[in-house]
């Protein structure tokens, strides 16, 4: 049988590293991955026959009756939100209920990042309704996914100043605390003017953790319906080849500890708390956490009724039994 040439487009996370190497090749795939662009060719590339994806925007589309795209329940990005809050050096906030009456500026107000920020919020007590969420790009300049202001804002959601983005008028004074996944790429420097809201985020993560018993998902693999249904074992190869992909880096990770001078101490902590693996892939280990997710997205006026999580990924489930 003649190999499937297929695309995908996404980062290039350090556990699909052997994918785009080429050491993990899935079965009868001719795979080609387009990590230049980020997000954006899955969005509006029709020679991209999928790849990562918003979760958030799919359970939208599931939502709304969008069927375009198959997930897949592979997960390329978990991460927590506590660290994403920034403020303005020597601006003391004592935690996430005293956000409550602040602008908070966000880059989106449905992106799946976005929603977990308003999600954890929730989860700790915080009333999202009594925040002014201000819509800007994290830096630069608008984009197709992020920093527009989205039609039917709830009444609290505004649009930032024009012409700035969230850094600009965090430093202006003209926020309170902006929201960011991506730091901005002088945050690192001793003398940075944006650190952390919460200085210790790392224990507010852990105890997020320990709480909810989960690290949130941000994005999975989807594939266009039709690439599904001319060729339905393609869910079956790609998902052994990303499991297959991040056990390895995971086994090099244990060797060739490079990425800190300390990696292999954060390493042993790391499984101390979260076990094995904390970016598990199957719906199953992520049922929890979908099902927060989908519920919070229907908090947060984003549907109209919650998504069932089995229902998104009953195709995927079925083709991989």
């Amino acid at each position: 049988m003649a190999r499937l040439s297929l695309t995908l487009a996404g980062y290039p996370w350090d556990h699909i590293t052997p994918l785009l190497t080429g050491d993990v090749v899935p079965e009868g795939i001719d795979l080609t991955y387009d990590t230049k662009r980020g997000l954006m060719p899955v969005l509006g590339d029709p020679a991209v026959h999928g790849g990562e994806g918003s979760v958030g925007k799919f359970m939208l589309d599931v939502a709304e009756g969008n069927h375009d795209y198959v997930g897949l329940p592979i997960f390329p990005m978990f991460a927590f939100r506590h660290r994403c809050f920034l403020v303005k050096r020597g601006t003391v906030i004592p935690d996430l209920t005293a956000l409550e009456g602040r602008r908070v500026g966000l880059d989106g107000w449905p992106n799946s990042g976005n929603t977990w920020t308003k999600c954890t919020l929730r989860q700790a007590g915080v009333d999202i309704w009594k925040i002014t969420w201000v819509i800007a790009p994290v830096e630069g300049k608008p984009d197709a996914g992020h920093g527009h202001l989205p039609p039917n804002a709830p009444d609290n959601v505004v649009a930032g100043v024009p012409g700035k983005s969230l850094i600009d008028m965090l430093l202006a004074d003209e926020l309170d605390v902006a929201v960011a996944a991506f730091m901005p790429k002088w945050f690192f420097a001793p003398d940075s003017p944006v650190v952390p809201m919460i200085p210790d985020y790392r224990a507010a993560e852990r105890a997020y953790y320990q709480k909810h018993g989960y690290v949130p998902a941000h994005h999975l693999i989807k594939l266009r319906r039709a690439v599904v249904e001319e060729h339905p074992w393609v869910v079956k190869s790609l998902m052994a080849a990303f499991t297959a992909s991040k056990q390895l880096w995971v086994e090099r990770r244990l060797h060739l500890a490079d990425t800190t001078p300390w990696l292999l101490a954060e390493l042993a902590e790391t499984q101390a708390i979260f076990g094995a693996d904390w970016q598990p892939y199957g719906l199953e280990p992520n049922l929890k956490m979908l099902t927060d997710f989908c519920q919070d997205q229907y908090a947060q006026r984003l549907v109209k009724a919650p998504v069932d999580p089995r229902a998104a990924f009953a195709e995927a489930t079925r083709l991989l039994a």
